[in-house]
């Protein structure tokens, strides 16, 4: 009886680490998915104005560290290194606070800027200007994000012992966040979260694109190549070096506005080439593996990750990420590249879920009867 009884322990034990990770997903996956219907909420109400000056904490005070030429603030005659005193009469201690009076506003808004140049004190009326968004595909791209989270998710559920299936998870919750989360312009907490949020899955969306096809489908014990030790942490390092350089970018910017601006430009645009590296890196490691797998499954999955990478990023890459980070600003049309991207989950998806992750051995007669 007491056998029987912690057998049954022992096999409810195993079924909870069985689904404790599952369960963990799903609580991953309805936080994101709150924070991006969040975003998407943000993004679709926001319209931001602004006086064209970005405000910096100096020990002597909240400075203009730059002055947009032509922006409202420059045609009131406000200059690079002049010090905000108040606001409409009333002190300011933090750029925080000047942003703050901005938001209460709108384009017809006008504040009375008392402004500190060379010790002596000016007052100038400022008039609010409405920011120009470009035009952009994010509604797009935040819904094949979303899609891209819950297929994620899915595929986790439908397999929660396959190891595959939690490489395939995080990696669709790099896609979410790289095509979800984007910051606003109330830069309060919350689009701190949007902001942090995509960097951090911009970093790591090249990397797992590429780890996870040293590692799925799976390869026989004898193969022709295997990755050294160093490989897969040498794969992560530019993630890091980029999440760092983001860090210490932004801590360090408000001291010069026009270094911030100039250092995340290029922190931008090295992402696409990293994203880039990394998916001709991930063609050639699953070339590589067609040559090494001979089940009929294997290669099958193969050929479904094979496509999703070649049609759903290559135009991508090709058609907008590329140019971009080399300094061309692609039309609107070529954002549509980032349609495809959809395929990627579900192709990756199909290779787990429809086939078998290993095939076996066919049982026979003789097997079967003893």
């Amino acid at each position: 009886m007491w056998r029987r009884t912690s057998g049954s322990v022992g096999r409810a034990q195993l079924g909870w680490r069985a689904w404790s990770g599952p369960l963990l997903a799903v609580v991953i996956v309805l936080v994101l998915a709150g924070l991006g219907i969040a975003n998407i909420a943000v993004r679709a109400r926001w319209h931001d104005v602004e006086d064209g000056v970005l405000w910096g904490a100096r020990a002597e005070g909240v400075t203009a560290l730059e002055v947009i030429p032509g922006s409202p603030a420059a045609q009131s005659g406000v200059a690079n290194g002049d010090i905000l005193a108040a606001v409409n009469g009333v002190p300011v201690q933090t750029p925080a606070d000047v942003v703050e009076y901005q938001h209460r506003g709108d384009e017809r808004t006008r504040l009375e800027y008392t402004l500190i140049r060379l010790g002596s004190r000016q007052v100038l009326t400022v008039s609010l200007a409405a920011v120009s968004r470009p035009r952009s595909m994010y509604f797009v791209l935040a819904g094949v994000g979303i899609f891209t989270l819950f297929v994620g998710a899915w595929v986790r559920l439908r397999r929660p012992r396959d190891q595959a299936t939690l490489h395939f998870f995080w990696l669709c919750v790099a896609f979410f966040g790289a095509f979800t989360f984007s910051f606003n312009g109330p830069f309060d907490r919350l689009d701190w979260v949007f902001y942090w949020g995509d960097a951090l899955a911009m970093a790591l969306l090249p990397p797992l694109l590429l780890h996870f096809t040293l590692v799925f489908p799976e390869r026989p014990a004898r193969r022709l190549w295997v990755a050294p030790k160093w490989f897969v942490p040498a794969v992560y390092a530019p993630a890091l070096v980029l999440g760092v350089g983001r860090v210490n970018v932004v801590e360090r910017g408000a001291e010069n506005g026009a270094l911030l601006s100039a250092a995340l430009e290029i922190l931008d645009r090295a992402e696409p080439i990293y994203l880039f590296i990394c998916a001709v890196a991930a063609v050639a490691v699953l070339t590589r593996a067609f040559r090494e797998i001979t089940s009929l499954t294997g290669r099958r999955q193969l050929r479904w990750i094979a496509w999703g990478i070649v049609l759903g990023v290559g135009p991508f890459v090709c058609g907008y990420a590329v140019p971009w980070a080399l300094g061309a600003d692609p039309p609107l049309a070529l954002q549509l590249t980032a349609v495809p991207l959809g395929l990627v989950p579900l192709t990756f998806a199909s290779a787990i879920v429809r086939y078998r992750l290993r095939d076996r051995a066919p049982c026979s007669t003789w097997r079967c009867a003893s």
